[in-house]
């Protein structure tokens, strides 16, 4: 019986070992993607609305009395009327 136990421990230490040999060895393709066709190649600024808080890209904010906003209709409310 305490043979079968250690031939049972040996296997298992042999199994795990492997495991993790074959973990480390393998890429990590979740940490090096490659953009997406669909994304910009670079990085676009969003700009927090300064009435709804909903952030958008720099480049389709309104802009009006210094402040950023998403929507003409949020520019024209302003930043404390509800």
């Amino acid at each position: 019986m305490g043979e079968l136990l250690r031939l049972v421990f040996v296997l298992a230490a042999i199994w795990l070992a492997l495991r993790l040999l074959k973990r480390h060895s393998t890429p990590h393709f979740h940490s090096h993607r490659e953009p997406s066709a669909n994304r910009p190649s670079g990085g676009v600024t969003m700009l927090p609305c300064a009435r709804c808080g909903v952030y958008i890209p720099q480049d389709d904010a309104i802009r009006s009395e210094g402040r950023v906003y998403c929507s003409r209709e949020h520019a024209l409310r302003g930043p404390d009327q509800p």
